[in-house]
């Protein structure tokens, strides 16, 4: 259903009836193509409430097709409106104010019709097609999040950090001094010389100097520092 499509609805029924009248039918035996003109009528009425409230997809994804739409059933409401006057004009010249009410009954209770059938069933559709895009929506953007989030933890697992933890390997006494070797990622290896009675800690941060081979044995590792001090 759109503007277009009922407005040549009610122009088709409208031009029905306006012969109707030029060779002198009575209203009665244009029922039909009064029924069809007011059914349009209503339905513009309906896409008119629509173009003033479109959904928020509608306007994030479809902004020229919503602001076109919305042009079009104002065009088409306007001439709705002319077609109207000129049908009040008619029926209360030739049959008198009363059978206009009439009809505007008539075209009530087709309203309330369409309401209760086809509008509520199009207002289902159309809640149920804001439900299903939120739900994609939600799902596109926390693939989008989850994505992101990944690339940046790629981005810091490649990085090369400046400073790795290193974990206490062991302890000696050389000279009246403790020396503590920590070990760290990719062979880091690191010595601290700490005082006889000074707390030394189990894990420190270390410069990562990462090396291909694997880093000597603690007793190597001490001879070979014992052996540079003499």
């Amino acid at each position: 259903m759109d503007p277009i499509s009922a407005m040549a609805t009610a122009s088709a029924a409208f031009g029905a009836i306006k012969k109707g009248f030029q060779v002198g039918r009575d209203i009665e035996s244009m029922a039909s193509d009064l029924s069809r003109w007011m059914g349009a009528m209503s339905d513009l009425d309906m896409l008119e409430k629509e173009a003033k409230n479109p959904p928020i997809f509608k306007k994030l994804f479809a902004g020229k097709s919503v602001e076109q739409e919305a042009i079009e059933t104002f065009a088409a409401k306007q001439k709705a409106e002319t077609q109207r006057y000129e049908l009040k004009q008619w029926i209360g010249m030739t049959m008198g104010r009363s059978k206009w009410d009439e009809l505007v009954k008539m075209e009530g209770s087709i309203r309330k019709q369409r309401q209760e059938t086809l509008y509520k069933q199009r207002q289902r559709r159309r809640k149920f097609v804001e439900i299903v895009a939120w739900i994609l929506m939600i799902l596109l953007a926390s693939g989008l999040l989850y994505g992101f989030i990944s690339f940046l933890k790629g981005l810091a697992a490649n990085a090369t950090p400046e400073y790795v933890v290193c974990r206490l390997q062991g302890c000696q006494t050389i000279d009246g001094e403790k020396l503590c070797i920590y070990h760290g990622a990719n062979n880091t290896v690191d010595s601290v010389w700490i005082n006889l009675h000074e707390y030394f800690p189990k894990e420190i941060q270390c410069k990562y100097d990462p090396k291909n081979e694997k880093p000597p044995s603690l007793r190597e590792t001490f001879k070979a520092i014992e052996k540079s001090r003499k």
